[in-house]
């Protein structure tokens, strides 16, 4: 019953960071701000978003990658650096860009493909919209609410090729052409139009970065010829529209890596571009740096700004408002209309800022409790009406701190139960921890109430949370707090319940509280202070792991050794290649993650420690010979496409669905396989997941978990040696501690060692190379994971084969396991922070996730690796292994 109840409580604390951290930050229920009432310096904008261009690669060797588009910003306009938020990926990008609002996360129960809740754009606000790009942006924004305005559409599904043999800058050629046909055939119905816009996303740089990596020849190909492409599109447009009134802005949506991924929060992924010319545009708007923007020297002023900014300066640009939903603030000193229309422009972004903190400052008072709760006092009503009916003109500086003051208000409101969520959320933590306490000392011989006490402490428990739930429930509907926050306030009351009524031993008899005692460390198995301290020592370090990652070989090394020193014979073969090992796999994590990273030499020492390792190992005699040559084949073929997809060839199908069939073949034979013994099986087990690693790895991945393979089976191995046997070992709390620490290190270690982890949110699509040529992002995923599983299903299964307690204390090692994972998480709820960057805020929240996840997902792949050993009946163990 109580991997039932972990499986419900993990995910309900997992529910609450995303009450806490992912509510949307659409405020409902606005009106739209009246269009300004001046003429505005520009009748159409166009918006050019390549995705993909980081500001390193606009700006390097003096913008010459750049030529064209250098003449245009050495004779007019502003050039500069936009700042995105984490996650720089696509969909958020383009949404802080047109609708000035960073992405809404609950979007992330939609899979990021469609939106929770409505939100507001420029495009919604202007008077035509035509736009052209990859379907999977435009999508965003046609199926908003367009309130009866035209809204043109024109997206290609793309299937995107990263074998390399064709060229990526066919997908932005595609939009040019598109352009020019729209601007040939109704040049003239759109010279008389107001308030158009015109959106071109330009696809072809992010394939090209993903494909080929920025900096390298082929992507420049593509660089190059966007930007001449995007500088003949200004000439066109400057043709039709002779009158002088287009306003152009170029800009990404996000940046990329050297690697060839974003997703995260580097420089290189954060950093974009943004150029702005033509009509109502200044020269310079006085920024602190400058960028050498010629092989002359010639320097130039270098402005900065947030991504969301532009959004409010698009819309003044054309006189909109700006959308009802935008938190960007209007950049001063970048138009060239007058300081009376900035004024006008910026108290209207006001005004649109300060109605999202009214909407939101009603909804909190409507609650029965609210004269006696804190409230947001920076900013009163009789200033809001103050500010309202004042005039525009006076009102620059005024319009600028009511948008700033209008901004806290509405993150003050956003988080306005988030200190309550955490409180309940830490009572619910300690209250789940206390239960699994208690299951794991039922054997310690605690004290019983007798029966009469037990009906009472029964009554007394129940009764008092009974109480507490209704007056919190009471507090909760009178206050109209919000559904999913009154849910997590009342959860900690029946997570004590079940925690004060579990009995220690296998009767329901509540036990007193008062009579429990820590387990003893002198009885069963025991270890010594030194480690105990260095198991405490490892988990805290285990912890900032997350933010070092080199850490981790610390932390493993000083483990192993601690844990293993004594285990070995001095001077003795098996002695010093353990030590090797440790040593070896401790500077792994110290070289560059290996997403992204290619190294076919690397990877062909992989390949080979796979060959030898079946060799050498002690059930290759037992092979079927299909393993065998299936294997040796695979692997053959694994090198053959490496090498293909290193010269730019595409992979014959019939090598991909070889791949593809062994994807299957290497888990359906080793369950097929009727050998009984177990050192066999998992000679099987690793020479076939070790060869399907192999197949996802680019560089020195394979080498790493094959070393990390190689040194769990000496040291489980030497300490079954010298272990007495299973019938006369007591069951020992330390023991299952020890073995629960070892199983999370490994876990983590296999992950960080290589830099893996990284892959979840920035995987490098190579690879897949073996798989596919094709840009399949969901199939991409499944393969990551699937490599990121690999190697834990490896060590557990070596885990169950050397280690008889293991499979007979399962039970107690993985509640030990859920006790250490919910500590750490305990951790890193107190490291969320609820100030600063996305970026800080968002890896946070991912390490929560992470050690909440861990102990489900090794439940899981526990029973596989059972399933592999064929460990179903546990009673039989010993015999199957002699």
């Amino acid at each position: 019953m109580w991997v039932a109840y972990a499986l419900l409580v993990h995910v309900l604390l997992l529910g609450s960071i995303f009450v806490i951290y992912f509510r949307s930050p659409v405020i409902e229920g606005l009106q739209p701000q009246a269009v300004l009432n001046a003429e505005p310096p520009a009748d159409r904008l166009v918006l050019i978003v390549t995705d993909g261009l980081r500001a390193d690669s606009f700006f390097e060797d003096n913008c010459n990658n750049v030529p064209h588009l250098r003449e245009i910003f050495l004779r007019e306009g502003m050039v500069g650096v936009s700042r995105t938020h984490v996650p720089t990926e696509s969909r958020p990008g383009h949404i802080a860009l047109i609708a000035g609002l960073y992405e809404d996360p609950s979007a992330v129960t939609r899979g990021w493909k469609e939106n929770p809740i409505e939100f507001d754009t420029v495009f919604n606000r202007s008077g035509h919209t035509y736009a052209w790009g990859a379907h999977d942006v435009l999508h965003i924004f046609e199926k908003l609410a367009d309130g009866g305005r035209p809204m043109h559409f024109d997206a290609y599904n793309h299937d995107l090729d990263f074998s390399g043999q064709h060229k990526t800058f066919k997908l932005d050629e595609w939009v040019f052409d598109r352009v020019r046909l729209l601007l040939h055939r109704k040049q003239e119905e759109l010279r008389n139009a107001k308030k158009v816009v015109f959106f071109l996303h330009l696809l072809g740089l992010d394939t090209a970065g993903h494909v080929h990596k920025p900096g390298t020849p082929l992507f420049l190909e593509n660089l190059k010829f966007t930007e001449h492409g995007i500088w003949q599109t200004y000439r066109r447009f400057e043709e039709v529209f002779p009158d002088k009134r287009t306003a152009y802005l170029l800009t990404s949506d996000h940046g990329m890596t050297d690697a060839g991924s974003h997703g995260a929060g580097a420089a290189h992924e954060t950093d974009t571009p943004f150029m702005l010319w033509g009509a109502g545009v200044k020269r310079s708007a006085s920024p602190n740096n400058s960028f050498v923007a010629n092989d002359e020297g010639q320097k130039l002023p270098l402005h900065e700004l947030e991504q969301a900014q532009l959004t409010p300066l698009m819309s003044a640009l054309i006189g909109l408002p700006p959308p009802m939903n935008n938190f960007g603030l209007l950049p001063l000193g970048y138009m060239n209309a007058g300081d009376k229309y900035e004024a006008i422009a910026a108290y209207s972004n006001a005004l649109q800022l300060l109605a999202q903190y009214v909407r939101l400052q009603a909804e909190h008072q409507k609650g029965l409790f609210t004269p006696y709760l804190k409230s947001f006092e920076k900013l009163a009503q009789h200033e809001i009406n103050a500010f309202r009916a004042q005039e525009y003109e006076a009102s620059l500086s005024n319009s600028i701190a009511m948008m700033k003051l209008a901004l806290e208000g509405i993150d003050y409101y956003h988080g306005y139960y988030r200190n309550v969520m955490l409180f309940c959320t830490t009572a619910t933590f300690v209250g789940w921890i206390f239960y699994l306490y208690r299951l794991l000392i039922k054997n310690a011989a605690p004290r019983k109430l007798p029966g009469d006490a037990h009906e009472y402490q029964h009554i007394r428990i129940t009764l008092s949370i009974s109480i507490a739930a209704v007056l919190l429930t009471g507090f909760i509907v009178a206050q109209i707090v919000p559904f999913s926050v009154g849910f997590y306030m009342l959860l900690p009351l029946p997570v004590w319940l079940l925690a004060l009524r579990q009995s220690a031993d296998s009767n329901e008899n509540v036990i007193d509280v008062g009579d429990y005692r820590l387990p003893a460390i002198t009885r069963g198995a025991q270890v010594s202070k030194m480690q105990v301290l260095l198991l405490i020592a490892c988990a805290e370090l285990l912890v900032f792991t997350f933010f070092e990652r080199r850490l981790i070989s610390l932390c493993f090394v000083a483990f192993a050794w601690g844990s293993n020193w004594s285990t070995f014979k001095r001077n003795t073969a098996q002695f010093y290649k353990w030590v090797l090992l440790v040593l070896a796999l401790g500077c792994f994590p110290l070289l560059p993650p290996s997403v992204g990273y290619q190294n076919q030499y690397l990877l062909l020492a992989g390949i080979l420690l796979v060959l030898i390792r079946a060799v050498l190992s002690h059930g290759s005699q037992s092979y079927n010979w299909h393993t065998k040559w299936c294997n040796a084949l695979i692997l053959l073929n694994t090198t053959v496409c490496v090498h293909l997809h290193s010269q730019q060839m595409a992979l014959p199908l019939p090598l991909k669905l070889i791949n593809w069939i062994y994807l299957m073949y290497a888990i359906v034979s080793i369950h097929l396989s009727k050998e009984t013994s177990l050192e066999v099986r998992l000679a099987q087990i690793s020479y076939n997941l070790g060869v399907l690693y192999t197949m996802l790895c680019t560089s020195y991945e394979s080498l790493f978990v094959q070393l990390l393979a190689m040194e769990l089976t000496i040291s489980l191995a030497a300490r079954r040696a010298e272990t007495e046997p299973l019938q006369h070992q007591q069951k020992s709390v330390q023991s299952s501690l020890r073995l629960a620490f070892t199983v999370l290190l490994y876990t983590f270690f296999s992950l960080f060692g290589s830099g893996n982890i990284a892959s979840i949110s920035s995987f490098d699509p190579n690879i897949a190379r073996c798989f596919l040529s094709h840009f399949a992002p969901f199939v991409i995923m499944s393969l990551v994971l699937i490599k990121l599983l690999l190697p834990v299903v490896l060590n557990l299964s070596i885990v169950y084969t050397y280690c008889d307690y293991a499979r007979q204390q399962e039970r107690q090692i993985f509640i030990c396991l859920l006790i250490i994972c919910d500590i750490m998480g305990l951790n890193f709820l107190f490291l969320v922070r609820n100030t600063g960057s996305w970026l800080e805020i968002g890896s946070s929240i991912s390490h929560f996730v992470i050690m909440e996840v861990t102990t489900l997902v090794l439940l899981v792949l526990s029973y596989m690796a059972k399933l592999l050993l064929r460990l179903n009946n546990c009673d039989r163990v010993v015999a199957k292994r002699h």
